[in-house]
């Protein structure tokens, strides 16, 4: 047994829970497909804040922010350093659905299946309908060729959401795909085990090894494709490919064969998905990259394409959102997306009418109701914008970015309003932490 986890259950032993998710982490960051000492640091964990100590654990109120910032941790081309981000947040709170799905979802991209469903089930086992934990749960098992549970998931899904298109589809589909596999393993003709050589298991158990570097991901692409050419319908291997071009950091390559799998089956969400999200991250390089450009000599035909790029990217993920949000229209983190677009795209009755929806996902509440308030501010209802800027602001404890937007926003609406004290009140507490934000110091003493 590890040193370290030998250490770590000693901790446990004396209570000494801080030091002993420590240890686990440190092991953990060597061996992150071990699901059980897994467990084992989310049960230390939890101990520590049961007992009010270990781990940096923060008050309830807190939570709000820590989920916040799950939504910055991206999973796709380091899977295991997201891995490593998620369990800094789990250690300061192990009960944050969202950065419980976040790990699952990095696990999964680093092809470590058992770490992914032991992630989506401690998130169900908080909140038993938790609908994002039963969709996510759902599509590894269905990745992994566990059909019946999977298609168990998605029942779950869909008798809470009956709207949901995703767990509609793999309702009807998966029955069908459990048919064609049992013929095809030839269940009754003695079991799967009797149809396969050495040589494929072979195959199989090599199949399961994780994927770190670009160069492991070409080499497993070269094994799949001729497995595409013998059968151009299989849709599960088109996707694998795509998403291993990804790990190979060949993005035109990774769209290109999303576009095959679509090209099979136009509901095959996670296709889908995976190729929206290349298709916006390759806006965004363009966009930075024009941007680089612009600042190391401004230049008006570099301007004009950096407004024509960025102009496409906004009419882009618009269409993207709406999209995703048909598929999954009790998905509100989805809206607050699509509402921040259609406020920069100046459609500002669709964003509203989205960014109302998005508030009831408590990670988004703030930035919803931020944007809402610019929406309103746009419209000149000036009253609105006032009391959707301070809902707004009630969860925000620390004086970031986002808090000093609002209280600014706040601030100007009370001076154009001619009312200054309340005007002061509102600079004043920006400048108390950052004189030197926007105008606020010159606002000031003007008002004064």
């Amino acid at each position: 047994m590890d040193k370290n986890v030998e250490k770590a259950r000693d901790c446990v032993k004396k209570k000494n829970f801080e030091y002993a998710v420590h240890l686990y982490l440190t092991y953990l960051t060597a061996h992150p497909d071990d699901v059980e000492i897994r467990k084992e640091l989310r049960a230390s964990e939890r101990m520590g804040k049961k007992l009010g100590g270990g781990g940096g654990l923060f008050a309830s109120a807190k939570s709000k922010v820590l989920a916040g910032k799950v939504s910055l941790i991206g999973v796709t081309r380091d899977p295991e350093k997201a891995m490593l981000a998620c369990e800094e947040i789990l250690k300061q709170d192990p009960d944050i659905i969202p950065a419980i799905l976040k790990l699952g979802e990095a696990a999964s991209h680093a092809n470590l299946n058992d770490v992914a469903v032991a992630a989506f089930e401690d998130a169900l086992s908080i909140d038993k309908d938790c609908k994002e934990a039963l969709r996510l749960l759902g599509r590894v098992h269905k990745g992994t060729d566990n059909l019946e549970t999977a298609l168990k998931c998605f029942q779950r899904l869909y008798k809470l959401d009956p709207k949901d298109k995703e767990a509609e589809e793999m309702v009807k589909h998966i029955p069908a795909s459990m048919t064609t596999k049992k013929v095809k393993e030839g269940i009754d003709k003695g079991g799967y085990q009797n149809l396969i050589d050495k040589d494929e298991a072979q195959a199989l158990e090599k199949a399961g090894q994780r994927i770190r570097t670009p160069e492991q991901a070409l080499e497993r692409i070269s094994e799949l494709e001729p497995k595409v050419l013998d059968n151009p319908k299989d849709s599960k291997t088109i996707r694998q490919i795509a998403e291993l071009y990804l790990k190979a950091e060949q993005t035109d390559k990774a769209i290109e064969w999303c576009e095959k799998a679509l090209a099979i089956d136009e509901n095959d969400f996670q296709a889908s998905e995976l190729r929206g999200d290349l298709l916006l991250k390759r806006y965004e390089d363009a966009v930075a990259k024009l941007e680089a450009a612009m600042r190391k000599r401004p230049d008006e035909q570099v301007k004009a394409k950096l407004d024509r790029v960025q102009k496409e990217k906004l009419g882009f993920e618009v269409e993207e959102y709406r999209r995703r949000v048909q598929a999954h229209p009790t998905e509100y983190g989805l809206r607050y997306v699509l509402g921040k677009a259609l406020y920069d795209s100046n459609l500002i009755d669709e964003a509203i009418t989205e960014l109302q929806k998005a508030k009831q996902d408590p990670r988004k509440k703030s930035e919803a109701g931020y944007y809402l308030g610019q929406c309103f501010i746009k419209k000149k209802i000036f009253k609105l914008a006032v009391n959707e800027l301070k809902a707004a602001r009630e969860d925000l404890f620390e004086m970031d970015e986002t808090k000093k937007d609002i209280t600014y926003l706040l601030g100007r609406i009370y001076e154009q309003a001619k009312k200054n004290d309340l005007a002061v009140a509102e600079y004043s507490q920006i400048a108390e932490v950052d004189f030197g934000f926007k105008d606020v110091t010159k606002r000031l003493e003007a008002l004064s």
